[in-house]
């Protein structure tokens, strides 16, 4: 399949609106709620929002050539507040990083070493859709574990973002 820039940060403009819409929802729980473990991949919404940041931070860290070790530590990320603020730079950053493509580019590779120690290479294109990708899986997780903390979760279909006028 042909990726386009203009596909791409349509994507990316919809994940940041679905990002904003969980966060929102998120702010409903108080410490506790934040990091009780409940289960899912991460244990607590904590957990999950802050590997959500911290995948988003590490893919625009090998987008630009490097390869960090690790994500970063989740131990500073105890409130939804402190998530929100770490994570606005990186979305600004993803923003003009896909914004700034050609389509020469779509298929540039980028390759990287992964916390194993293993290289891959991708095309950019491609790694892009696995992040926005990725986003929308845990964005669901961070929705079922909000419910079943007796919590709203937003609804972050796509199609709701296009109702509200894909806003940007």
């Amino acid at each position: 399949m042909t990726r386009t820039p203009e596909d791409l940060a349509n994507l990316f403009a919809y994940g940041r609106w679905a990002t904003a819409k969980t966060l929102e929802s998120a702010a409903a729980l108080d410490a506790e709620e934040l990091g009780k473990p409940i289960g899912g991949s991460f244990g607590s919404v904590q957990g999950t929002l802050a590997h959500l940041y911290g995948a988003d931070w590490v893919w625009l860290e090998r987008f630009h050539g490097r390869s960090p070790s690790a994500l970063p530590g989740a131990e500073f990320l105890t409130s939804v507040s402190t998530i929100r603020e770490r994570w606005e730079p990186v979305q600004r950053g993803l923003r003009e990083f896909v914004e700034g493509l050609s389509r020469d580019r779509m298929t540039e590779a980028v390759s990287y070493v992964n916390f194993a120690g293993q290289t891959w290479t991708y095309p950019i294109g491609e790694a892009l859709v696995h992040v926005a990708n990725h986003g929308t899986y845990h964005r669901g997780q961070v929705a079922t574990l909000l419910r079943q903390l007796g919590k709203k979760a937003a609804s972050t279909d796509y199609l709701r973002w296009i109702d509200a006028g894909s806003p940007r």
